[in-house]
């Protein structure tokens, strides 16, 4: 409260929800952005459905690395923890450096916790 002259003037802060813009991948329209957009939102159904289809396909390439990596982070979010950690188990095999950059060692140790494997 402040005051102006003899009288008190009362100042009123209302606080606004703060909206945030939807991620930038949730303007691609490919499988990959749309299944990255649909995990970031939380839609896990979607984001598993087209991060199995890339990683269905078998390619050797880094969307599909990319896609076994959220694929697991997937899992994880639903508690498939064996599922996901054959996946990480997978990416290990296919790019030790991803593997390691992405830390996917201790993604591999929150999946053994999950299964009480500490």
């Amino acid at each position: 409260m402040t005051t102006r002259g003899t009288l008190p003037v009362i100042v009123a802060f209302i606080a606004l929800p703060a909206v945030a813009a939807p991620p930038t991948t949730c303007a691609q329209t490919d499988v990959y952005g749309k299944a990255l957009c649909a995990y970031q939102m939380r839609h896990f159904d979607d984001a598993e459905a087209g991060f199995r289809e890339i990683v269905g396909r078998g390619a050797k390439d880094a969307e599909t690395l990319h896609a076994t990596y959220f694929l697991a982070r997937t899992e994880m979010k639903r508690g498939q923890w064996k599922a996901a950690s054959d996946l990480l188990i997978r990416i290990y095999g296919l790019d030790r450096a991803f593997y390691d950059t992405w830390s996917c060692d201790f993604l591999l140790g929150e999946c053994r916790k999950g299964l009480g494997k500490e």
